[in-house]
């Protein structure tokens, strides 16, 4: 016979009503492992387990020292002759047979010398029943199986549980195969006593915040509260702002020596100048405050340019480690299948981050699989569908010959044998002869299934990798292997009938006489030719049933998306685009605009914002005895002399004028000083400052504004004979000049990221020719599935390992460590060796979902995602994958032990222990595992496919044939 295909029937097991045997008892023990349970933690349960063992068990000797497993062995024998009891016994003569429940009554008897309803009611039975159990409990709590000898003690509590039914009457009916089944039920564990399944803390964890995040989010929020204080100098109006003046200054009394003189200039030239209005500085942040009070003393007394310049300085100090992050990075360009994509900046919003107030970004968290239920669905049946040659059938007509008498029918051929060879993606070789009897190669229907099913697998719904089992079918009604043999006959049926038409190529060179001779014939001869078809029995196996997980595995090529996101690119792809300029003209200023400019390479073409504040001097002016100023008049004498002038003060442009000052020194009288002022300024449209005996040399004013020309008239009072004076103003800068900086600034900003993106298509350019005339030189390659087996194995072991992520993970040994701990690597070895032995790997089976099932975020790159390969491409654009995958055979109860404990157990033999959502799975698999190694034919049928050969039909009739009759049930109907 030869194989076709094969593929998994899928079945789910329906419970058994729960018929096993129950290990729950009201011992001490189990009572104890209850509380422990509620109030502690599990290691708890363990400890208390382990002990129990010991009790029982007498040291590392393996000895039973219970006395309530003190006859183990009776049990042992009890079983032995029950399993071997006969379906009827002979009874003795004129006597009738005994009955059943009469032998197993005797056989009760004979090995406890009691009757089965005494030993049910004595002590030592009940003890036995809870012994028995307790120790089966205690050993699957710990797995333990070195210490007792679990199955025989597993067997002995199924014999304690057969002979308290049969005792009970809950045997009926009884019968030979009633007896077994009592005697072979699994035992169920309680499922209270297995460990609460804890999520993954990888997973379950909050991740903890970023140190680096929190300090920068830190120092972001104090960077806004003194950019806010320097905004509120910059646009302060008149009223809050003050001018702070010294006290007066008393005139001494003596001017007796050059020393007494220098100390009064000193005290008399106490400054006055224009500070903040004390309510202005309440209203900054605290931080603010204390910064002002550390770096001034006491702002009140400040000037508002020392107040500035102190603000603007940690302002700035602030924004070089905090704007760094807050100007977007260039995207790392990489590549995937036949797309380049690129990598926008990830890094946490400092906005957002200052809104939670918690350090850590508004994204949404990682999907929690810790609860993720890994348990077996069902089991499938292994089918192989196998065909076998039976014989040929005289088909239809090929051709009919007539010759008439007295004809003779001479045909002179000549022929060339012509071989074709194409180089596509398959070899076709064509030979056309022209005999008597006619060959081709031959078309057998094991290749044409084979191409039938690979056709219906190869397509994005419905991907399969494994080549032995097949494709997985899951309706238990559907006749699948009987659709896919009789879609392949008439696929090759018709690919024949092309092949007769339109295939034969005939060359006549050589010549062949081909003659007919009916000229002495009184009737006409003729010749019916006809097709032959080959006759095949189509057979379908079953080769027994396989446990199978079915789980859904969420966006399978992340963490392959992920690694070539982050991965270093080749030297000669070293791509990046530039992230577009997102700031606007108006959130530019002196503490953002340096990152900005060197982001996009325009340090060298910008400017520093234009300086808040300048200094006008606008006038200064000498008077002497003698010497005349303009407006000098007088009574003809210079001892009563009175001068007076008045110009103009230039503000500059884009400035406004908000102080100025007036100074002097070097005054001179003609006579004793009096109480009548000095010189006298008006300044502006309302400033006016006057001084006289007492004043200081030098005072300050506040000015609301001004623009332009600033007029300022000044005249000085009778004995003044000799005096000088200067006048400065202080500007501060408009908003119109800062946003034609801005708007400057910001122009260049853009050129440069214009110039960037253009050099950045010119070399992606380049790049993607290179990728097509790569991508275009590789098609002929075969498609190779490990990538992406590898990656649905990692996920489906994850959401495997999940349920008991604590007790199962252990990371990976260091290789370089020396000396190793042996009991680490023997640990962390058993783990690996347990997934890899425990599941058939190379019959993995998929079926990829699209993108949408996927994270919302992530649908605009995965739709994108293009390969030369359906497969593949889509593997990388999947939001979810369903895998299917089949347990090693002799692996399922070692599986059933680690979903319930968490333990992984890789002993020789393993009790048919389990909790009661195992027991219908395994009690299958036992099933199966009687008949083991032994094929059953559950199907078979006739199949006809058509050939090239022809015959001649002995006579002269044409053939005429019944038409089949239509079957319920037929797919042919």
């Amino acid at each position: 016979m030869v194989e076709l295909f094969r593929f998994i029937q899928q079945e789910f097991v329906v419970p058994d009503g729960g018929d096993a045997v129950d290990l729950t008892t009201k011992s001490a023990f189990q009572i104890k492992l209850r509380d422990l349970i509620k109030t502690g933690p599990y290691s708890a349960v363990r400890v208390e387990a382990e002990k129990y063992i010991d009790g029982v068990v007498a040291g590392s000797t393996a000895t039973l020292v219970d006395p309530g497993l003190a006859r183990l062995a009776k049990y042992t024998d009890l079983r032995v002759k029950l399993l071997a009891l006969p379906a009827s016994a002979q009874g003795l003569t004129g006597t009738p047979p005994p009955t059943l429940s009469t032998r197993v009554s005797k056989a009760i008897k004979d090995v406890f010398a009691q009757e089965p309803a005494d030993l049910v009611a004595s002590q030592k039975f009940k003890d036995e029943l809870a012994v028995s159990s307790d120790v089966l409990v205690a050993v699957k709590i710990t797995t333990r199986f070195d210490r007792v000898d679990a199955p025989a003690i597993t067997a002995m509590r199924q014999v304690v549980a057969f002979i308290a039914d049969f005792v009970a009457g809950r045997a009926d009916p009884l019968s030979v195969d009633r007896i077994r089944a009592l005697l072979e039920r699994p035992v169920r564990i309680p499922e209270e006593f297995f460990p609460r399944k804890a999520p993954d803390p990888q997973l379950a964890a909050a991740p903890a915040p970023d140190s680096q995040v929190i300090r920068r989010a830190a120092l972001a929020t104090e960077q806004a509260a003194f950019q806010q204080a320097y905004d509120t100098l910059m646009a302060a109006r008149p009223s809050q702002l003050a001018i702070h003046r010294p006290l007066v200054v008393e005139d001494p009394v003596v001017h007796a020596t050059q020393d007494q003189e220098q100390a009064f200039a000193r005290a008399s030239a106490v400054p006055s100048v224009l500070g903040v209005a004390p309510e202005t500085i309440e209203s900054m942040n605290s931080v603010v405050q204390e910064h002002l009070r550390v770096e001034l003393g006491d702002a009140a007394t400040a000037s508002v340019q020392d107040i500035l310049d102190v603000v603007k300085r940690r302002w700035l100090t602030l924004a070089r480690e905090v704007e760094p992050s807050r100007v977007p990075k260039p995207a790392r360009v990489y590549r995937l299948g036949a797309n380049l994509f690129a990598i926008e900046d990830t890094s946490p919003n400092l906005s957002v981050i200052e809104e939670l107030g918690s350090g850590t970004a508004a994204t949404d968290p990682p999907p929690d699989f810790s609860h993720a239920i890994t348990r077996p669905v069902g089991v499938g049946d292994l089918q192989v569908v196998r065909q076998e040659l039976i014989g040929y059938v005289p088909a239809d007509i090929s051709h009919i010959e007539n010759v008439l008498p007295g004809e003779l029918l001479r045909k002179t051929t000549k022929r060339e044998e012509t071989s074709e060879l194409t180089l596509t993606s398959e070899t076709e070789t064509v030979q056309s002869n022209e005999r008597d009897g006619q060959t081709t190669d031959r078309n057998e229907l094991a290749t044409e299934a084979q191409q039938e099913a690979g056709q219906q697998s190869s397509t994005t719904q419905d991907q399969t990798s494994t080549s032995n089992y097949g494709r997985l079918v899951e309706n238990s009604k559907t006749d699948y292997a009987r659709s896919v043999t009789d879609r392949a006959v008439n696929k090759l049926t018709q690919s024949v009938k092309q092949q007769r038409v339109q295939r034969e190529k005939k060359v006549y060179t050589e010549e062949t006489v081909h003659q007919l001779d009916n000229s002495h014939g009184i009737s006409p001869l003729r010749g019916i030719y006809q097709w032959v078809d080959k006759k095949y029995k189509t057979k379908v196996f079953n080769y027994g049933k396989r446990l199978l997980y079915d789980v859904v595995v969420p966006e399978p090529a992340a963490f392959l998306i992920q690694s070539l996101e982050s991965a270093a690119q080749p030297e000669n792809f070293q791509l990046t685009r530039p992230a577009v300029p997102t700031i606007t003209p108006g959130e530019l200023n002196a503490g953002n605009y340096l990152e900005w400019a060197t982001r996009y390479g325009v340090t060298g073409a910008v400017t520093p914002p234009p300086a808040e504040f300048v200094q006008t001097v606008a006038e200064t002016q000498t008077a002497e005895p003698g010497k005349a100023m303009d407006g000098h008049y007088g009574t003809g004498s210079p001892d009563f002399a009175q001068y007076y002038t008045a110009f103009k003060i230039r503000v500059p442009e884009n400035y406004t004028a908000i102080s100025g000052y007036v100074q002097h020194t070097n005054h001179h009288f003609a006579l004793p000083e009096t109480d009548y002022p000095y010189f006298e300024f008006y300044i502006g449209e309302d400033t006016f400052v006057q001084f006289r005996k007492g004043s200081p040399i030098n005072q300050s004013f506040s000015l609301k504004g001004e623009t332009g020309d600033l007029p300022v008239t000044m005249n000085t009072y009778p004995r003044v004979l000799q005096f000088n004076f200067a006048i400065g103003v202080n500007c501060r800068r408009t908003d119109k000049l800062l946003e034609k900086w801005q708007l400057d600034t910001h122009a260049k900003i853009v050129a440069g990221y214009q110039r960037q993106y253009t050099e950045y298509l010119d070399q992606l350019g380049k790049y993607q020719t290179a990728v097509r005339t790569q991508m275009s030189l590789a098609t002929a390659f075969a498609h190779d599935s490990t990538t992406e087996r590898q990656e649905l194995k990692k996920a489906f072991i994850h959401l495997l390992m999940s349920e008991h992520f604590g007790d199962v993970y252990y990371p990976a040994p260091d290789p370089g460590q020396f000396p190793p701990d042996p009991r680490y690597v023997k640990q962390w070895g058993a783990v690996v060796a347990f997934f890899e032995r425990a599941f058939e790997w190379e019959h993995l089976m998929y079926i990829f979902y699209p993108y949408f099932w996927g994270r919302r975020d992530q649908w605009s790159e995965l739709v994108l995602i293009q390969d030369i390969d359906p497969q593949f491409e889509a593997f990388l654009k999947a939001g979810a994958a369903r895998v299917v995958l089949p347990v090693r055979p002799g692996f399922e109860a070692a599986l059933a032990h680690f979903h319930e404990t968490g333990d992984v157990w890789m002993g020789e033999e393993i009790p048919d222990m389990f909790s009661d959502r195992y027991v219908s799975i395994i009690a299958e698999i036992k099933a199966r595992n009687a008949a083991a190694d032994a094929e059953v034919c559950v199907a078979e049928w006739e199949v006809r496919l058509p050939t090239t050969l022809v015959m001649l039909k002995e006579d002269a009739q044409l053939p005429q044939w019944s038409p089949a009759a239509c079957l319920p049930g037929d797919s042919n109907n």
